[in-house]
Formats: structure tokens, C-alpha cells, sequence
């Protein structure tokens, strides 16, 4: 009697154990829980394709993108900070990489350009690092701006594509341009995320897509005493 119920017992466990839910994760792996499943790095990964979608439709995407921020960092440069970027239609915000080793020191801090009119005002924003907060003067537009991912992409009619990937977790084709400039574009939006120019290699990092207002791209007086 006591043998039959140990048997028993064991086919209810087998039982209950074949029924569990599996899933398959992208590696391979099967766990019965999806978030057990192991996380791919940070990075490049390969991604799943992108049924339908053309180079050319791709190309056009970036014309539905009002404004977009994010840390814009020059890869090839590893001692160089990255530094946020807002865009707000014609409107470029862009921080300047500054000493923070003394305090009020710097005299500007972020420069606020105008792309149509090609004009760049500077301004000072902490109280912490700046001599004096405010207008800080125009500056010369082709010195301080730095080409955005709209600008990369502006003008681009053709392009080759060479691969899919994934930047983070955006989906995104690699496309080279005739003149042999490579382009990470977000398939959603149609805009790069990295931008592989000869040595160069340009990201823009952590994206927010339609999302900037007016005063994201003003001057806002920032106090980092506390």
C-alpha cells in the first residue's frame, strides 16, 4: 500500500511538470518563466527582420520627427563626455562639454542655435559652474554646432542597405550612403542613432522622439547647489 501511493505521487509530479507553461528564449534556452530568460548585452545585437519596409520608405520616415533629444558622443573620442541635444523644429538646445573641477568659472555652458537663420546665441545656466548665469553673447554658428541625426539623414535619396541590427533596444537598418557614410537608422522613426563617417563614429544615445517643448530648447537657469 505505501509503495502504490509513493507511485502515485510521483506520476502527479510528472504530470504537473509536463503540463508547465515553456518558453523559448532568443538564445535557445527554455525556462518556464519569460523573465528568467538571459539578457542580450548592451549594444549591437542582431535583430529581427523588418517585414515590408523599404530603403526608400525608411528615407522619408525622418520627416514625421518634429523634435528629439539625447546624448550625442563621439566614439572615437573615449576621453571626450557626451552632452545632451534638444531640437525643436528649427531649434537646436546643445550643452557644452565644461570644467567642473572649480566652481563659477565657465562663462557659457549651452548654445542655442537657430538653423534657419544660422545664428547661435550662448548662454550660462548653472549657478554652480558659471561666473555668471544669463546671455552670454553670439557665437559663431560653424564653430560650437554639431550636426544632428536630422542632419545626417536630410538630403540622403540613396542608400544601400547592409544589415539589420539593434542599437539598445530600437531596431535599426544599416544603410551606406554613395559617398560610403554608414547609417544606423531607427526603423520606426527613420532617423540614426550612429553614424560611421571614415574614423569617426558618431552616436546619439538614450533618443526621446516628439517629445521636447518650447522650454527644453530655452535658456533655464539651473541650480546645483543643494
Amino acid at each position: 500500500m505505501k509503495e502504490e501511493l509513493i507511485l502515485i505521487l510521483l506520476l502527479q509530479v510528472l504530470i504537473v511538470t509536463s503540463c508547465a507553461t515553456q518558453y523559448v528564449c532568443p538564445d535557445g534556452s527554455t525556462v518556464s518563466d519569460p523573465g528568467a530568460c538571459p539578457k542580450p548585452a548592451e549594444g549591437l545585437e542582431e535583430s529581427v527582420s523588418t517585414p515590408g519596409l523599404t530603403v526608400e520608405e525608411l528615407l522619408t520616415k525622418s520627416k514625421n520627427v518634429e523634435s528629439m533629444s539625447y546624448d550625442y558622443k563621439r566614439v572615437d573620442q573615449p576621453l571626450e563626455r557626451p552632452f545632451n541635444v534638444w531640437i525643436k523644429k528649427l531649434v537646436v538646445k546643445q550643452e557644452l562639454i565644461v570644467q567642473t573641477e572649480i566652481l563659477n568659472k565657465n562663462t557659457l555652458d549651452v548654445i542655442i542655435f537657430d538653423t534657419g537663420a544660422k545664428t547661435a546665441q550662448a548662454y550660462c545656466e548653472s549657478k554652480k559652474y558659471c561666473v555668471k548665469t544669463g546671455d552670454a553673447g553670439t557665437v559663431d554658428y560653424g564653430q560650437y554646432y554639431v550636426k544632428t541625426p536630422l542632419d545626417w539623414i536630410d538630403g540622403v535619396v540613396f542608400a544601400e542597405k547592409i544589415s539589420e541590427a539593434q542599437i539598445g533596444n530600437r531596431k535599426v537598418w544599416q544603410l551606406r550612403t554613395p559617398e560610403g557614410v554608414s547609417l544606423w537608422v531607427d526603423t520606426y522613426y527613420g532617423v540614426p542613432l550612429r553614424v560611421d563617417v571614415g574614423s569617426e563614429r558618431h552616436e546619439f544615445q538614450n533618443p526621446l522622439f516628439n517629445g521636447v517643448q518650447e522650454r527644453d530648447v530655452q535658456f533655464v537657469e539651473r541650480d546645483l547647489l543643494q
